[in-house]
């Protein structure tokens, strides 16, 4: 805060006192104007940074934001002709462009500013240097005043501009990733049913053209048309992090072309998923070889010793007979390791750490039944992924392509492509994170959170329990922004982003609403006493001292907290969460309050 008021009221009878009398006569029934020193005080509490030059360039009038903003002593500053402040025009990328005879060099006097508003309002990035030598960059909007004179309004974009600069670096980065990618990575709109974005010009390999319907019926063998209607509704309904695969034939200038698609949800609204990404592979070559090998021994034993893929062969008992140095140097273990072993310890699904248990089960089940349908025949080639732990520590992922052969004996057998699809899935990973996280504190972001939420209150639904959420808004946030800018903002963001998960129980879920709002959601919680002790945990932690170049502001958080037994949907929750939040903010902040009259 500055000390010192900043700005002079006008004398009675100007420009206010006549716009008084105007609005008096064309409405009388209205209520009389702001006075001047009403309008002053407003224009003050507002944290306005507003200068006001006279008609020969001097400094008439300086609010307090301006103040605070430029560190400018108002006594010393009024009066002078000079832009002290002024170091220069900022012309990078994404600077506004002011238009000729703009004030470019440093401390620019103001009849300078005066002749460039000639051709109308100037519109500026600026550099700007404190007094305390602190440097930003400024946008500055001049206004020239009938008067004679103008109005600048000043603005801090410096966090704006470094921002969007990042997000032009971070673009760059991953479409240089994107291009170079081997494989045709898409992205769906799933309500329009059309193929809105792919990385290749070959796109047209997925059979789904972006300028007609999802898989249209003359692109996709008639055979597979099935299959891919059936992966396309699986979409339509998938969960958070399933992966919807299917493989099937394209007509690609004439010629017939294996495609293996895996798409994942990466938007939803309301809960319903109206977007997906995924990575489609022309598996034609593959699936070739593998029919080529099936005829021909010799051809088979030099393609599988020498082939860049990892190759492993088992007979029906499960017991690993083959494998090929490319498999060996994946695993990194010894092929003596490896044979007369259980193919399942390479095949079998891996359950995920802290995994649902019944889902477990059904990926074995479901792993085992693909294995009788490819024995049978009612199947040609089975596909799935695989996580691997490595014995140098690392974690890698494969992708297995599994089908029929016959060994040199004419004994049934099942061939295993192992291929190494460790960098492309962490590029579908992290798009996916991107569409559902805040960038900015890394937390699960709102459409993340709703899901989570939703999914918490059937569970508990389920099998009883009660789930807790907790609505935190921050208090005094805008006087960091305001006095420090929206770089210690962000700095206080991240702060309480991290202090959240300190005090989080595993399970628990904290995420960024926007702004400085926050969610945290808590299953397993008893009762009122123990949703007692979380909030009051949570608001004590959420407590930031941020020094200020005149003093220190306390940041704290007002919090709502909401209790319920799966009687309540996700939606009413935050609701009920967001309004006991300001019963907080009304008993004083740093505080919190329960839904509920009493607790």
């Amino acid at each position: 805060m500055v000390a010192a008021r900043t700005s002079a009221r006008p004398a009675p009878g100007g420009a206010t006192g006549d716009l008084r009398r105007t609005a008096g006569t064309a409405h009388a029934a209205l209520p009389a104007p702001l006075d001047a020193a009403a309008l002053s005080d407003a224009v003050e509490a507002s944290g306005l940074a507003l200068l006001v030059l006279d008609a020969r360039g001097a400094l008439r009038h300086v609010t307090r934001g301006a103040a605070l903003l430029l560190a400018l002593d108002p006594a010393a500053a009024l009066g002078s002709a000079r832009l002290s402040w002024w170091t220069g025009l900022d012309l990078d990328d994404g600077a506004a462009s002011p238009h000729a005879g703009a004030p470019a060099g440093r401390a620019p006097h103001g009849t300078d500013l005066l002749r460039a508003l000639g051709p109308g309002p100037l519109d500026a990035d600026v550099c700007v240097e404190r007094s305390d030598g602190r440097r930003l960059l400024v946008h500055v909007r001049a206004v020239a005043l009938p008067g004679g004179g103008a109005t600048l309004s000043l603005r801090d974009v410096g966090a704006e501009r470094d921002a969007a600069r990042l997000a032009r670096e971070l673009l760059a980065r991953q479409e240089a990733v994107i291009s170079a990618s081997p494989d045709t990575i898409y992205r769906l709109d799933l309500l329009q049913r059309v193929v809105e974005w792919t990385n290749t010009p070959g796109g047209a390999v997925l059979g789904l053209p972006g300028s007609g319907p999802l898989a249209a019926a003359e692109h996709v063998h008639a055979d597979d048309r099935p299959a891919l209607a059936s992966a396309l509704a699986a979409l339509s309904t998938a969960g958070e992090g399933e992966v919807v695969e299917c493989t099937y034939r394209v007509d690609v200038a004439g010629e017939w072309r294996w495609v293996h698609t895996r798409s994942v949800v990466s938007d939803r609204r309301a809960g319903v998923p109206v977007r997906a990404v995924g990575i489609a592979q022309d598996l034609t070559e593959t699936i070739t070889t593998m029919d080529a090998l099936a005829g021909s021994e010799r051809r088979f034993h030099e393609i599988f010793a020498r082939g860049p893929v990892g190759m492993l062969l088992h007979g029906l008992d499960g017991w690993i007979s083959e494998v090929n140095d490319a498999l060996c140097t994946f695993l990194e273990r010894d092929a003596a390791e490896l044979l007369g072993t259980s193919a399942d310890e390479l095949l079998a699904p891996v359950a995920p750490a802290g995994g649902d248990e019944a889902d477990a089960r059904a990926e074995t089940a479901l792993a085992a039944q693909q294995l009788a349908d490819l024995v049978a025949g009612t199947v040609e080639v089975v596909h799935r992924e695989r996580r691997f732990e490595l014995p140098s520590g690392a974690v890698a992922w494969a992708q297995l392509s599994l089908s029929t052969t016959t060994t040199s004996e004419g004994q049934p057998a099942v061939l295993v492509f192992v291929e190494d699809v460790t960098a492309r899935r962490r590029e579908v990973e992290q798009l996916a994170h991107a569409a559902r996280h805040d960038a900015l504190t890394g937390l699960p972001n709102r459409a993340a959170v709703h899901e989570r939420l939703t999914a918490a209150v059937a569970r508990t639904r389920r099998r009883g329990g009660r789930v807790a959420v907790l609505f935190v808004d921050l208090d005094h946030f805008k006087e960091v922004n305001d006095a420090l800018g929206h770089q210690a903002g962000d700095d206080v963001l991240r702060e309480v982003a991290d202090r959240l998960r300190g005090v989080l129980r595993a399970g628990d879920t904290a995420a960024r609403l926007g702004g400085d709002e926050f969610v945290v959601v808590c299953e397993d919680v008893e009762d009122e006493a123990a949703l007692a002790a979380v909030a009051a945990r949570v608001c004590a932690e959420l407590t930031v001292v941020v020094p200020l170049p005149d003093g220190a502001v306390e940041v704290t958080a007002s919090v709502g907290a909401v209790l319920t037994d799966g009687s309540r949907s996700a939606a009413e929750l935050l609701r009920d969460a967001d309004t006991a939040m300001y019963a907080a903010k009304t008993a004083g902040r740093a505080c919190w309050r329960s839904d509920r009259p009493t607790r």
